[in-house]
This record gives C-alpha cells, sequence and structure tokens, in this order.
C-alpha cells in the first residue's frame, strides 16, 4: 500500500514524522491525513546532499510506526526545538519551509509547490536513489525511488500535489505517523 506521510517526525523530542513533503520537498513538517494514506507537509523542505551511489543508503520499508501526542506539543520553536536548516535544497523557501515544519498542525504546503522549485530537473537527472531528508534534524526520511522508476514516481507525485512516498521507501527509525 501507499503512504504518503504527513508532516514525518524523527525520533526526537520534536515530532518530525511525516514530515511534509515540501519541507519541502525534501521533508518537514505535518500535513493532512487523507485516509488510508498520511500525507506530509516536509514534502520538498529536505536539506542535505542526495546520497552518492557510494553513501550506504537507510534502511527503509516495515510497517508504520505510530508517535504519540507528545510529537505536537509545544516546544522552543512552534513545535520543534529549533527553525529548519539555512540551506535547503533544490532552492526551497526557508520561511515557508519552518512555517509548515515549525508551526503548523494541519496542513502541508499548497498542492504544486514542489514544482516551483528545482527538485523536478535534480530529481530527473539524479541516477539512482536520492535520499531525502528532514529540513530541521537532517536525519534521512525517506529513499526514493524504490520499487518504482523516477518517471512513476513523479507522475505519482503529481496526481496527489507534492511529493509522494511509499511505504518502501520510508526510513521508520526517524519517522512516526499521528495518531
Amino acid at each position: 500500500s501507499q503512504r504518503v506521510v504527513p508532516g514525518l517526525w524523527d525520533s526526537s523530542p520534536r515530532p518530525r514524522m511525516a514530515r511534509t513533503l515540501l519541507p519541502i520537498l525534501a521533508c518537514t513538517s505535518l500535513a493532512g491525513r487523507r485516509a488510508p494514506r498520511l500525507r506530509r507537509a516536509a514534502t520538498l523542505v529536505a536539506t542535505g546532499c542526495a546520497a552518492s551511489a557510494a553513501t550506504a543508503q537507510p534502511a527503509t520499508g516495515g510497517a508504520l510506526v505510530r508517535g504519540d501526542d507528545s510529537l505536537m506539543a509545544p516546544k522552543a520553536h512552534g513545535t520543534t526545538s529549533t527553525p529548519v536548516q539555512e540551506r535547503l535544497r533544490w532552492d526551497v523557501d526557508r520561511a515557508t519551509a519552518d512555517r509548515i515544519c515549525s508551526y503548523n498542525r494541519h496542513y502541508a504546503e499548497y498542492a504544486g509547490y514542489y514544482k516551483r522549485t528545482t527538485f523536478i530537473a535534480a530529481f530527473s537527472a539524479a541516477e539512482g536513489e536520492t535520499t531525502f531528508y528532514d529540513s530541521v534534524s537532517g536525519k534521512p526520511l525517506f529513499v526514493a525511488p524504490r520499487g518504482r522508476t523516477h518517471d512513476a514516481f513523479l507522475a505519482e507525485s503529481s496526481a496527489h500535489g507534492w511529493p509522494s512516498f511509499r511505504d518502501e521507501e520510508c526510513v521508520w527509525d526517524n519517522l512516526r505517523a499521528p495518531t
């Protein structure tokens, strides 16, 4: 089955699960929920670099991991301890990423935001898999495409309005789904 994690939260005190994809593309905060899948605002906001072929990829797949309500409890910077990192991939707007990742409890970035970044060109030009990182912690959240082609990933993302990740692409050690 397919599950797009809304808001991607890491296992740290900050909610990282379903970091919205926006977070942009790269992954960042909480998005809305759509049964039976979760959507994450951290969509594009992920930071860091795509892993090279020589870099070991994090383990992905497995069962969805639920988090408790403390994930979204108030913290030093909204629902996170710190703001998103200074330099985000794919020319993602930091203020937008921070708003979605740290000061948002219900929604992801607007549909199609990722198409206004350099994500599609960079992802299409990449060979192999791309690792998507949390925009606050820098932890890996997704590795894609896994079990499908780049074109299939982009087509599915276009249909949903933001990057869409399947269960086998989720790094559940660093993600939590809201209850």
